[in-house]
């Protein structure tokens, strides 16, 4: 193995340990998804890393400022934040929303430390889909050897500490995104779902979500902002659903 491309084994650990997203644990609305993108080549990953390392390891992050100092931040719309951009806004009551006010709510609100959302993530390490996996290349750490063993090795744990953190800041709203990971959600909600159907959409199909509420948080499961035939719509309607759960 070359050892000019071993990333920091040391730094992947403390991250995998430490690492849960960007925003702020205070705010009224968490979305948690599976895992962030990225993590495409050895380089990416290293300047992931590094730049977290730089930013004291935080548990989460300024989702701006981190990306600022990766000088990757700014430019278009993002695909997953969009949809979650859409609920939130719908959420606070906003209706008519449109490209521009979903892409300045992503540069100035969305992840921030000192604002209402709070995103976080399942797994601790970035990577481009479900189907790659370039930590085995680049690490010698057992427990990276494969995507199931490093899912295994900190699933639980992330699981409970997730669960704990909704219990200590009772946040209004909780919604998990993509419904392959629908076990996961269930685990951390540990309440009782809803199912509802929104109307037909461009693809003729009904799309649905998970909806249900304990003494202090709502939670739904909704499909990822990529999902195939979801239209904004549908995300626009889960904002209003969370508003009127929240009411009941």
């Amino acid at each position: 193995m070359d050892s000019q491309q071993l990333l920091n084994d040391e730094l992947l650990e403390k991250r995998i340990e430490k690492f849960y997203g960007y925003g702020n644990y205070e705010g009224k609305y968490w979305f948690i998804g599976m895992e962030e993108a990225g993590g495409e080549n050895f380089d990416n990953i290293n300047l992931r890393i590094n730049t977290w390392a730089n930013r004291k390891h935080k548990e989460i992050d300024d989702v701006a400022e981190y990306h600022e100092d990766m000088e990757c931040w700014g430019g278009k719309i993002q695909n997953t934040w969009k949809g979650l951009i859409r609920i939130t806004l719908s959420a606070n009551g906003q209706d008519n929303i449109d490209a521009k006010d979903v892409h300045k709510y992503q540069l100035d609100e969305l992840g921030r430390r000192d604002k209402e959302t709070c995103l976080l993530e399942l797994l601790p390490l970035p990577s481009p889909s479900i189907d790659d996996w370039i930590y085995a290349k680049h690490s010698q750490l057992p427990f990276l050897s494969d995507r199931e063993i490093y899912r295994n090795y900190c699933i639980e744990k992330r699981i409970n500490h997730i669960s704990q953190r909704i219990k200590e800041h009772k946040p209004k709203a909780v919604v998990f995104y993509g419904m392959g990971y629908e076990y996961y959600w269930r685990k951390i909600a540990d309440i009782e779902f809803t199912k509802i159907e929104v109307a037909k959409t461009e693809d003729s199909k009904k799309h649905y979500f998970f909806i249900g509420k304990n003494n202090q948080t709502v939670f739904v499961m909704a499909k990822h902002s990529v999902a195939f035939g979801v239209t904004s719509d549908y995300f626009h309607y889960i904002g209003k659903s969370i508003t009127a759960k929240l009411a009941e």
